[in-house]
């Protein structure tokens, strides 16, 4: 027997096959309209019931860090004190004349003094964060007061009323 001709019979029986179904199933749903109606709403419930989670990764791997290095540096030997928002930071006295916090973003009242909380330094706001620089070096002293290194605009130093 011819192969070709086997299975032409059989692609032109299952075409027959698929357009007999159609015209059954067309009319299966012309005759009974509450079943489309009934079908759809079955598949709409089945549509709400399949919810998919993807996974949430913490912390998000694009995203920098909110803190800031900050890096304090007392020039000279005078020993004196940090205040960041009016509570002490850091103390530099003989062999701790560089320190390192992690600060979060934002602006915060600088004051640095001498061992007396009187005796003020500097006084003005240090802006931590407000680029891209996540590290800021401070340094100062009795004499020079205070230099920012890392982002020049993050030192703001209060301004004093002299006149009278």
């Amino acid at each position: 027997m011819n192969l070709h001709f086997l299975s032409s019979r059989k692609t032109s029986l299952r075409r027959r096959l698929y357009i007999f179904g159609g015209v059954v199933g067309s009319l299966a749903l012309a005759i009974s309209p509450g079943l489309v109606q009934a079908a759809a709403q079955e598949m709409a419930v089945a549509k709400q019931d399949i919810i998919i989670h993807g996974p949430i990764l913490w912390p998000y791997p694009g995203r920098p860090s909110e803190d800031v290095r900050v890096q304090f540096v007392a020039e000279g030997n005078e020993w004196g004190a940090v205040y960041l928002d009016d509570r002490l930071l850091y103390r530099p006295h003989n062999f701790n004349r560089r320190q390192e916090f992690r600060i979060e973003k934002g602006a915060y009242h600088l004051r640095i003094t001498g061992v007396d909380f009187t005796e003020i330094w500097a006084s003005g706001y240090l802006d931590v964060g407000r680029n891209d620089s996540h590290a800021l070096i401070v340094v100062f002293s009795k004499d020079n007061g205070v230099q920012v290194v890392g982002d020049p605009y993050a030192w703001l130093p209060d301004v004093t009323n002299t006149s009278r």
